[in-house]
């Protein structure tokens, strides 16, 4: 797109220069308003070369100003009635502005801005293992379908099976154990004198205090802020989901016939909801509702706060694949974990095969677009494998866990390649 419009402007300029013998160069019309037709591309990101179509242009640029949604966009050339400018960083979605001497008008559409998403690895060298450390330095060994979550300050927490430990990640890649000794059996105690079966799953509340699932001992367990842990209840929980607005915990248990479970604050547990196949976790939205990833059917459903009444399903039950668009024409292929930022937007970690299958078609995190329901990739594609960068050129191999920091950014258990993995907007 880029090559077309600068040759489009050079033509443009071109023929204008060899006009200008015949007619008079054009002026802009102090008195007159400024007119956008239409602009095309519609759609981009950062960078795009939107060609701007309307009357009532002046040639010298120092003259004009173009925005996009407010923010200040690069203009490149103006031709008579075409104007060329270079979409600016974040700039959002929003009209087009043309101002030209204090003079100004807004395009009738919006400028659907795409803004790019960068994969970065926070920590974790991919080979497995078990080595605290900051970065590249740090080791994991998940061996699972594990899940991560983050508390107020930015700290990451990560349920870690292999090597039956949670660990803790700073904002700047520092990793330690905050429970868990490796052994294979159940203890309470603080740091490494706790022990674990199979930690899967996490959830923070808003104290900072860290809850997770081990189904091999039937446990939910908490974890206060300095490492020591103590039993929550008895219960086969595998993915875990809170309220962050009073602490109410829920959990799936991954059955073929499965449910969600309410945890009351003594302990005991009431089933909710049933009937779903193999739910795999559970996020909570602002208002309480609950988004269940059906592991089993492929699909992401909505039960309304209180009567978990059925919502929305997400995705084409029993339909595998990877395909965005409306709710009811999305596909996903057995995703696994779920999470909800600020605003409910969902983001759903797409390969929950028992084995972390290379031929899953969705080694990505996908989009769910809060209200109107619409699917895309946020991030990865079909293709396993491990590359930081943008976009699609982003490789997974198997993600399983996601969360979303109250920035915006977003956290990634790439489970085959053993690493966390960050995505950050632009």
């Amino acid at each position: 797109m880029k090559n077309i419009l600068y040759y489009v402007l050079a033509l443009l300029t071109i023929t204008a220069a060899s006009s200008c013998k015949k007619d008079k160069a054009f002026e802009h019309d102090a008195s007159a308003p400024i007119i956008i037709e239409k602009f095309t591309p519609a759609t981009g990101g950062a960078g795009t070369e939107v060609l701007i179509y309307g009357s009532n242009f002046v040639t010298d640029t120092s003259r004009v100003s173009v925005t996009v949604n407010g923010v200040k966009a690069f203009v490149e050339g103006v031709v008579q009635d075409r104007l060329l400018i270079a979409i600016p960083r974040k700039a959002g979605v929003g009209k087009i502005t043309v101002t030209i001497d204090g003079q100004s008008t807004s395009s009738k559409d919006d400028f659907q801005y795409t803004p790019s998403y960068v994969v970065t690895t926070l920590a974790g060298n991919g080979t497995p293992g078990y080595a605290d450390g900051k970065g590249s330095a740090a080791a994991f060994n998940f061996g699972n379908r594990c899940g991560l979550d983050i508390d107020e300050e930015g700290n990451l927490y990560v349920a870690e099976a292999e090597n039956r430990r949670i660990r803790k990640i700073a904002p700047d890649g520092t990793v330690t154990t905050l429970a868990g000794s490796g052994r294979n059996e159940y203890a309470e105690g603080k740091g490494t004198a706790a022990s674990f079966f199979l930690p899967m799953d996490v959830v923070v509340d808003k104290d900072g205090n860290v809850f997770t699932s081990d189904p091999s001992a039937w446990t939910i367990r908490k974890i206060t802020p300095d490492g020591t842990t103590s039993l929550i209840g008895w219960m086969e929980a595998w993915g875990l989901g809170i309220d962050k607005r009073d602490g109410t915990l829920y959990y799936t248990d991954a059955k073929s016939s499965g449910s969600v479970f309410k945890v009351k604050p003594d302990g005991s547990t009431e089933q909710i909801i049933t009937g779903l196949s193999y739910p795999s976790d559970v996020t909570v939205d602002s208002k309480g509702n609950l988004f269940v990833v059906l592991n089993g059917s492929s699909v992401i459903q909505e039960f309304k706060y209180n009567t978990w009444a059925p919502g929305i399903i997400i995705g084409q039950p029993g339909i595998a694949g990877l395909v965005n668009g409306e709710a009811a024409a999305a596909k996903f292929d057995t995703p696994w974990g779920i999470a909800a930022d600020s605003k409910d937007n969902l983001y759903v970690a797409g390969n929950g095969t028992w084995d972390g299958a290379s031929t899953n078609s969705n080694q990505c995190i996908r989009f769910i677009t809060a209200g109107t329901w619409q699917v895309s990739t946020y991030t990865g594609g079909s293709t396993a494998g491990f590359a930081d960068g943008t976009g699609s050129a982003a490789l997974f191999n198997a993600p399983t866990g996601v969360t979303v920091s109250k920035d915006g950014i977003v956290y990634v258990v790439d489970r085959k390649n053993n690493r966390v993995r960050m995505v950050t907007a632009e």
